[in-house]
């Protein structure tokens, strides 16, 4: 059993110093890479090769690599020719008194009608004509009696 004990610890003063040895030379591999970085001649990728990848922003803009041509005096001009505009004081010769006073609130709406209106017109026009010409017609009644009737009827209220 000593033997096997013995042997363990061999074996474990083996692993050690292996392990020493391989701490060492990684540690000089450190120091190595280092003292290269540090020189500015890295044996592992340069700067150049490296490339970074961005995903939420872009490092670098692309709005200013072209130039169109823009009219740098756009606002000069813009103001010259509102002031050329301002210049003309001249009085409006005919101002319409009806532009001036205010509207009455039911304005649009009768504007909205009236077309409606004039066509409703012309169709109680047409109607009392037709019936004065069947008054005619009928020969109950003379041409002035029946004009007369279709005039008093469209004076009366409708209720």
């Amino acid at each position: 059993m000593v033997d096997g004990i013995v042997e363990e610890q061999e074996i474990d003063d083996i692993d050690i110093v292996e392990t020493s040895i391989s701490l060492e030379k990684e540690a000089n591999e450190r120091k190595r890479r280092l003292r290269e970085m540090r020189d500015g001649s890295e044996s592992g990728l340069s700067d150049k090769s490296l490339k970074l990848t961005f995903r939420s922003y872009e490092p670098q803009s692309n709005l200013g690599d072209k130039r169109d041509d823009v009219d740098l005096f756009a606002v000069e001009k813009e103001i010259a020719d509102q002031l050329a505009d301002t210049q003309d004081t001249r009085a409006v010769e005919q101002i319409d008194i009806t532009t001036l006073a205010p509207r009455k609130i039911d304005w649009d709406l009768k504007r909205d009608i009236a077309e409606k209106l004039e066509k409703l017109e012309r169709r109680t026009e047409r109607a009392m004509a037709q019936l004065i010409r069947e008054r005619l017609k009928a020969g109950k009644t003379e041409l002035v009696d029946a004009v007369n009737s279709g005039a008093y009827s469209e004076l009366q209220p409708d209720d």
